[in-house]
């Protein structure tokens, strides 16, 4: 009985460390590289079929923003696989959960918008915006200070390009690629920041 009550403190204290340190998994340059592709995306979207339609608007941008998740989180799941211990794993884990629920419900946003037809499409980068900077305040406690101001970033961007939509149901890839290239070029800022400080502490 008592190893087991030891085994749960154990369990407590490795708990209470992961909230208090912070994750340092995503790296500048990726970060900074994934905003760049976001802006390189929107102003080349209507040369690669991203103005095709409703449909072929959301199909560029869920392709697009694939290709920055290998590139975002590459980093990451590399060093998840190859030089974490099992301490660290155990914060990526934390937070990556704590993202995950919004890239399920844009998932599940994305398919209700295009079923309800072409005409409600308008409202997903507004919709996208603001289920992305949910998921970065979800994750803040464990991410560097600053990236709370971020995410809050995305929310009123997100909130302004619904009530857009509500009157101008124009697609533009700059609703989507730009909002999601200056948000991680100020991701990357945070990040930055951060390095600077450990770095001269």
């Amino acid at each position: 009985m008592r190893v087991h009550d030891a085994l749960e403190q154990l369990d407590a204290i490795h708990e209470h460390l992961t909230k208090a340190e912070v994750y340092r998994g995503f790296r500048v340059p990726g970060v900074a590289l994934v905003g760049a592709v976001g802006v390189l995306a929107a102003a080349a979207e209507p040369s690669l079929g991203g103005s095709d339609g409703p449909t072929g608007f959301v199909v560029y941008w869920l392709v697009v923003a694939a290709g920055c998740a290998l590139l975002g989180g590459g980093t990451a799941a590399h060093a998840y696989a190859m030089r974490e211990d099992e301490f660290a794993r155990r914060r990526t884990r934390r937070v990556f959960a704590q993202f995950a629920p919004c890239l399920f419900a844009g998932g599940v946003i994305t398919a209700a918008v295009l079923r309800a037809g072409a005409e409600s499409v308008a409202s997903l980068p507004g919709l996208w915006a603001i289920m992305f900077g949910l998921g970065v305040i979800s994750a803040r406690p464990y991410l560097p200070k600053g990236i709370g101001v971020v995410g809050l970033g995305y929310l009123v961007v997100g909130a302004v390009l619904l009530a857009r939509a509500a009157t101008d149901s124009e697609l533009s890839g700059w609703a989507v690629g730009g909002v999601f290239g200056l948000g991680h070029f100020a991701t990357a800022f945070v990040l930055w920041c951060d390095r600077t400080r450990e770095s001269n502490g």
